[in-house]
């Protein structure tokens, strides 16, 4: 039976008699148990019944037929690479199932195998499998490295088939372009592929939804009516795209004419349970009663779509959201959903003043915000967490302005506690899933093998693109980006089988106000700032103390702000510093309701966001005097990533200090005389010149707990990855990329002194704030970073050095230490010349609050009670020895 089978499958033109006849064989004798001799027909006859059954739409009974072969693989204990094509097509089977989580199982395992079997083993359609799989769950950028490894893995005489490959995965690989807001190269592709006549419609519909993306509807609908006619499965992505551009234009009429044609074609077309564009049409039909103000209608149809867009979710009462987060088809979509019904929502209390809607739309935001912390979560690189974090921000600002309008007309203030959270989850939420899975990676029990397969993996990126930043090659640079690519697949792969080992991955600590109080510790504060579309809100935190203002943002002026901040980096010796009436106006602004209750404070903690990252606050001016002058500052990148830390002892022998070009510089690194004298202290290790090597750094690094670096750095805003530390440069490459830099092993470091030009200068990303150096290195595991804003000085480097180690020597806190070396330096006549804050304001520092210990306050109580004692017996015996005299 499973010989006759396999010629009917194997007919060059079969019929669908035939092969219902090969399905009806394959099924009789798949029901029998093999012996060992027979094993591997069935696993062949498994495949092929798999394969026919999802031809014909029996997509259950493929699934099965697929797993009974895997599961015969492993009850013979067969060789695994048998059963390559059966994970491979179960897996994308799965996918159009919306069985994610059971899909990726499947693509991995495939993924691993066929680096294992040698022949035809159909590299290019595992890897498009997986791109697809990371595009619908919104991991783009990963996506766009599968999408060029299927291209790559193409070979070149494969006829039609091999050109309708390649225009599916450069299709592909544009969607995921413009989902990455990268339109003109996604635009750039689809009108190439319009030459090839190839599915042309398809290319349209694409190139229209690009239009839309980037906010050009009326070139989105003259794309999409040079269609005239589409077959059935483009119908409703046709429909669905001219309602979304209707809208976008606010043609409520024309939406609604198109929203209806979908509607009708889906009540006579039998569709599966769950469907993609079934979703995508109720989502729209949400957008367009919204535009009409028919809220209640809005909110029926937002259920719809979720329940369309959620894999297991099926309840269609609108005050229910789902509990349990699941990767699904179009995962943004679904948070997109849910925002908006969250939205409409709080549209409606306003309108009808019932509280249910409040407590509806609050639930749902918070439905939405957990679920798309549970996407990121799912992510296996910071990039595409960053472009995650920039997506969800907008629904974050709608949220915080509504719930703020809310608090003041329900005169209800404690609802900005709520805001506060919010404003802080929405902050470097990359940087604190990466360096959470990097603090539990280095915990947890993966095989020392895998860690050092990461390591090799890091050490080849790193190299690659060293080679590529110097190359001029056109060829060669092709080649080292192919490579790239498929490096940056291996660590991704190796990264999802690292989670396995991590089965607490997804149990962070949830953030709240009160454990972000506990964490201040006594005399503390802290002032967050969060941006919107028409609110800087500004949060102000103590320990027992919780405040808020709303500053109207067209009363900030953003030219002003960021003309002072150039003005800064640009300063001249001697030259009389003026803030100008702008910037004193605003410090005051901006401090003034606690000015009073700062006084009682000895560290402020600022949070910056969006605009105000690169900004220095600890110049802003505030009666006369710079902040500074009346508080220590530091800084972080969110409020949820401070940890109260108890103030250690200072040991100046634990110091590892570089200086790579004291004596020469090296391809455009200038010499940086006066560097050494930066590290030349009592008790460092001190590498200098040809000893300060990269080499020697990665080497030495991880076993200190303080590190400076008086070195050159380099910011690159356009691209993240180019930025670097250098080092000296032998034979080897001198470069510290921010990637490699990142996922070094630092968490026993617990300080780094970074002088060097630009470490605290990089990509804004508004959700993330700066993509910086000292980003990297908190990646890595440092707590404790100062670094430099802008270009430094070198005589004003090592004053200020010398005067924070000597600080730290008496016992301050870093913020301390920091603060009493810049009051050191205007105090000093000596320095005069450098009293202007360009000269020493790009020195910031990056930390935790510093808690002085139990023990130690003890200890300091004893010591001043005995110093008393000691000052009244000297009293005493002065006293007694005068009265003796007398």
């Amino acid at each position: 039976m499973l010989k006759k089978a396999d010629s009917l499958y194997q007919l060059p033109s079969p019929t669908e008699e035939d092969d219902r006849l090969a399905i009806k064989l394959y099924s009789e004798a798949l029901a029998e148990t093999p012996n060992s001799e027979e094993v591997q027909l069935f696993l062949r006859g498994s495949e092929r019944l798999g394969v026919l059954l999802s031809v014909y739409g029996e997509n259950e009974a493929a699934a099965k037929s697929y797993r009974k072969g895997i599961q015969l693989a492993k009850a013979f204990k067969l060789p695994d690479t048998l059963i390559y094509s059966s994970h491979l097509f179960l897996g994308e089977l799965l996918f159009s199932l919306s069985k994610l989580d059971s899909s990726i199982y499947h693509l991995k395992e495939a993924e691993s195998l066929q680096k294992l079997i040698q022949g035809k083993t159909q590299p290019e359609r595992l890897f498009n499998a997986l791109g697809v799989y990371f595009f619908e769950t919104g991991n783009y950028s990963q996506s766009i490295s599968y999408f060029s490894r299927a291209e790559s893995a193409l070979p070149s005489s494969l006829g039609d088939y091999g050109r309708y490959a390649r225009y599916s995965f450069l299709s592909n690989k544009a969607s995921a372009l413009y989902n990455l807001e990268k339109y003109d190269s996604a635009k750039k592709i689809y009108e190439d592929l319009l030459t090839w006549e190839i599915n042309p419609n398809q290319v349209r519909i694409n190139l229209a939804n690009t239009h839309l993306e980037e906010g050009n509807p009326d070139q989105a609908l003259d794309v999409l009516n040079q269609i005239s006619e589409t077959s059935e499965p483009l119908k409703f992505s046709h429909w669905n795209l001219l309602a979304k551009g209707y809208l976008l234009k606010k043609d409520l009429e024309a939406a609604e004419l198109a929203l209806d044609r979908t509607r009708d074609s889906l009540m006579i077309k039998l569709m599966r349970k769950k469907d993609l564009q079934r979703g995508i049409y109720y989502n729209l039909r949400g957008q367009l009663h919204e535009q009409k103000k028919e809220y209640q209608k809005a909110l029926n149809s937002y259920q719809k779509a979720i329940i369309e867009l959620h894999p297991t979710f099926e309840n269609p009462d609108i005050f229910q959201n789902p509990e349990k987060s699941s990767l699904g088809m179009s995962s943004i979509t679904l948070f997109e959903v849910l925002a908006s019904k969250a939205e409409v929502a709080w549209m409606l209390y306003e309108k009808e003043e019932d509280s249910k809607w409040f407590r509806l739309g609050l639930s749902t935001y918070l439905s939405a915000f957990d679920f798309a912390n549970y996407i990121s979560f799912n992510f296996d690189n910071d990039e595409a967490r960053i472009f995650l974090g920039d997506q969800v921000l907008k629904a974050y600002q709608n949220a915080i302005e509504k719930i703020y309008n809310i608090a003041l007309e329900r005169d209800e203030l404690d609802l900005m506690e709520q805001a506060f959270v919010w404003a802080e989850q929405s902050k470097a939420g990359a940087l604190r899933q990466s360096a959470y899975f990097e603090r539990l990676k280095r915990r947890s029990g993966i095989p020392l093998a895998k860690l050092q397969e990461e390591e090799n993996l890091q050490f080849l990126l790193s190299k690659n693109y060293q080679r590529q930043y110097l190359s001029n090659d056109p060829e060669e640079l092709k080649k080292l980006q192919e490579e790239f690519i498929k490096l940056q697949v291996d660590l991704s792969r190796l990264r999802e089988e690292f989670k396995s080992f991590l089965p607490d991955f997804e149990n962070a600590d949830v953030f709240s106000l009160a454990r972000y109080q506990d964490q201040l510790g006594r005399r503390k504060a802290s002032l967050s700032l969060f941006q919107t579309s028409s609110k800087l809100f500004v949060f102000w935190v103590e320990p027992d103390f919780f405040d808020f203002k709303a500053l109207d943002i067209k009363e900030i002026n953003f030219r002003e702000l960021e003309n002072w901040r150039k003005a800064l980096q640009t300063p001249n010796l001697g030259r009389k510093y003026d803030a100008g009436s702008f910037i004193s106006q605003f410090g005051k602004t901006l401090f003034d309701p606690w000015l009073l209750r700062m006084k009682s404070r000895n560290q402020l903690i600022v949070v910056p966001h969006a605009q105000f990252n690169p900004i220095p606050f600890e110049v802003l001016p505030i009666d006369r005097e710079y902040l500074i002058e009346r508080i220590a500052v530091l800084y972080q990148f969110s409020a949820a990533l401070v940890k109260s830390e108890p103030k250690k002892e200072w040991f100046s022998n634990a110091v590892l200090g570089f200086s790579p070009f004291e004596q020469k510089g090296f391809q455009g690194l200038s010499r940086l005389p006066g560097s050494k004298e930066e590290i030349s202290r009592k008790g460092f290790t001190v590498f200098t010149d040809e000893s300060a090597d990269l080499e020697t750094f990665l080497k030495e690094a991880p076993n200190y707990p303080y590190i400076h670096l008086a070195t050159h750095a380099k910011a690159e805003p356009g691209d993240i990855n180019s930025s670097f530390i250098a080092f000296y440069p032998g034979l080897e490459e001198f470069r510290l990329f921010s990637q490699e830099l990142s996922y070094q092993a630092l968490d026993s470091v617990e300080f780094v002194f970074l002088s060097a030009c630009e470490t605290g200068a990089g990509q804004l990303s508004d959700s993330e704030g700066l993509i910086s150096l000292a980003r990297s290195f908190a990646l890595a595991g440092a707590d404790h970073l100062i670094t430099s804003l802008w270009l430094t000085e070198n005589q004003v480097a090592v004053y200020l050095s010398d005067a924070f180690y000597k600080h730290l020597q008496k016992g301050e806190s870093y913020a301390s230490a920091l603060r009493l070396a810049k009051l050191d330096l205007l105090s000093d006549p000596k320095m005069s010349q450098f009293s202007h804050p360009g000269y020493w304001a790009n020195y910031v520092l990056i930390g935790q609050p510093e808690v002085v210990s139990f023990e130690r306050k003890v200890k300091e109580v004893i010591g001043r009670i005995a110093l008393v004692l000691f000052i009244l017996a000297g009293i005493v015996w002065i006293i007694y020895r005068s009265n003796k005299k007398e």
